[in-house]
Formats: C-alpha cells, structure tokens, sequence
C-alpha cells in the first residue's frame, strides 16, 4: 500500500515538474518572430539597398538612351534620299563648288565623306578614296560608340546584382549566428531571398539592353554598308570629273 501511495506521489511530482519546466520554455518559443510568407515590390526595393537603387538608375539611362538611338539611328537619318539625289546631279554637272558648299557643316557621314573626297579632286585615286575611307572609319567608330553604352550598361548590371547578393549573402550568414537555433532555417532562406533581389534587378536591366544592342549593331553594319556603296560610285563620279 505504502509503494502503491508512492508511486502515484512521484508520477504526481513528475507531472508537475513537466508542467512547470514546459510553461518556462513556451513564453521563449511564442517569441519568434513571424516570417513573411511573401516579399512584396517594396520589401524587395528596400533588400536591395543602394547598389538596386544603382542598378536601376543605370535601367532608366539605359531606356533613355535606347529610345533615342532606335528614333535617331536609322539609314534614313545617315543617307538622306534627298541629299544623295543633289549629290549625284551636283557630282555630274561638275560643280564641286557646289557640292562643298551643300556638304560643309551636316552630320551626316556621306556628307564628310564626300566633303573629304572632293576637297582633293584633281589628285590621283588612291589619294581621294584614301581620304575618304579615312573619314567613313571616324564616323563608322562615332556610330559604334553610340551604341556601345548600352553593351557597357549590360555588362555591368549583372556584375552589381551579384555584388549586392555577395554583400547580402555575407550579412545573411553573419545574422544567422546570432539567431536562435529554432529560426537559422526561415532566416537564412529570407535573407538569401531577399539577397537574390540584386541580381534580378541586374538581369532584368542588362536582358533588354543587350537585346537592343544587337539590333543597334545590325543597323550599323546595314549603314556602313551602304555608305560605302554609295561613296564607291561617288569616288567614280568625282574621278571623272577631273578628266574632263
């Protein structure tokens, strides 16, 4: 009887003890803070820091720039049906006079180039082609420069997105070894989250602007092209000049 009255006391004084020690460790484990299920446009903005707030300004002076170079670099705009038309009839009629007069001063690279070849008619062939070839290359490297900003923007987002999700990936593993071993897996995996945001905004800026480059590029082949097409039979026209 008396181990029976013994027993029961002890599973009593187990029970209680249990109790107590599980009512200590409850107020701590309610303490976690809550996660957030989903990052919203502007959790994501204010992960990103400054080095987002860097990357997306080079986005808008991107698109700026894009836009003007697809409004503003175009074979219309570098060979001008209208002044290929009076250069040819002024080439003809062997008014140079004329022709540097109409030439002088435009921005249009025929424009230099014929300026360049009939500055020196009268000499020998290799000397005007020589000229002008000098003056296409000068503008043909203008035009690729133009166009090579939005290659450098591409190339240089996603090199800031990974250093934004380094940097953050460092403060990530760091906050993790002050944290509470219950929450080390939900706040590596929000921080590596919210880490990661560099990078996309990275890539979301250098896709558009390198596919724009390409395009760009394929406009400037189809110019120079051209030009030089054009200023072949300008070089013949301004030779004949000379001998008559």
């Amino acid at each position: 009887m008396f181990v029976k009255k013994a027993f029961f006391l002890s599973v009593i004084l187990i029970m209680g003890i249990t109790s107590f020690l599980y009512a200590q460790v409850t107020p701590e484990t309610s303490n976690i803070p809550p996660i957030q299920q989903n990052l919203t446009l502007w959790d994501m903005i204010k992960a990103g820091g400054v080095i987002l707030w860097v990357i997306g300004g080079l986005g808008f002076i991107g698109l700026v720039w894009a836009f003007y170079l697809l409004l503003t670099l175009t074979p219309r705009r570098e060979l001008p049906s209208t002044l290929i038309r009076r250069l040819f009839h002024l080439l003809q009629a062997g008014d140079y006079k004329g022709v540097l007069e109409l030439c002088e001063g435009r921005d249009e690279l025929i424009a230099k180039m014929v300026f360049a070849g009939v500055k020196l008619a009268g000499h020998d062939r290799y000397v005007i082609q020589d000229a002008m070839e000098s003056e296409g290359e000068r503008g043909a490297s203008i035009l690729w420069q133009r166009i090579s900003y939005l290659n450098n923007i591409a190339v240089l987002t996603p090199l800031l997105g990974l250093l934004g999700t380094v940097w953050g990936m460092m403060q990530a593993f760091g906050a993790i070894a002050f944290n509470d071993a219950q929450v080390k897996g939900l706040t590596m995996a929000y921080s590596v989250a919210t880490a990661m945001v560099t990078t996309a905004g990275g890539l979301v800026v250098a896709i558009p602007a390198m596919a724009i480059y390409f395009y760009l590029r394929g406009r400037v082949n189809r110019i120079i092209a051209e030009v030089e097409a054009i200023a072949s039979e300008m070089v013949e026209l301004i030779l004949r000049g000379t001998r008559t």
